[in-house]
């Protein structure tokens, strides 16, 4: 097949494919007389392999190593499990900075809406002091 058949039966643009292939994530294929890319049905299954692990989180780089494993005859398990390992610990500590950001927000918020009672009234110079904005220019934190 051609690389516009491999894109739409993978579902992955024809720009994305040659990407891959530079990475070396998906083999050089082989040409037509007239020089065309052909590729075959493994193609396709590669390319939806890489489209899970991408949505499992892992990178291209971590991908490739799980490729270059199992090209190299082992298979890649072990190192999916670390890996995977690895993105939930880092996403654990995502969803606590976040959670943390947001009780920062909540507790700004309220303390600007306890200020700022009136939306529809424009506050004073004096009340929202500051170069630009007083109310951002007074956040502390600690480092």
């Amino acid at each position: 097949m051609l690389i516009r058949d491999l894109s739409r039966a993978a579902g992955v643009p024809a720009s994305t494919i040659r990407y891959y292939e530079r990475l070396g994530l998906l083999q050089a294929p082989q040409r037509s007389a007239a020089q065309y890319r052909l590729y075959g049905t493994a193609d396709v299954e590669r390319l939806r392999f890489i489209q899970k692990a991408k949505r499992l989180g892992l990178s291209l780089t971590e991908i490739g190593q799980l490729i270059a494993l199992r090209a190299g005859g082992t298979a890649p398990c072990q190192q999916l499990k670390a890996m995977v390992s690895s993105h939930l610990q880092q996403l654990d500590q995502q969803i606590a900075e976040l959670q943390a950001l947001r009780q920062e927000l909540a507790t700004y918020h309220s303390n600007l809406a306890a200020q700022l009672t009136d939306d529809a009234t424009a506050p004073t110079e004096t009340f929202c002091q500051g170069t630009i904005c007083g109310f951002i220019e007074q956040v502390s934190y600690d480092a």
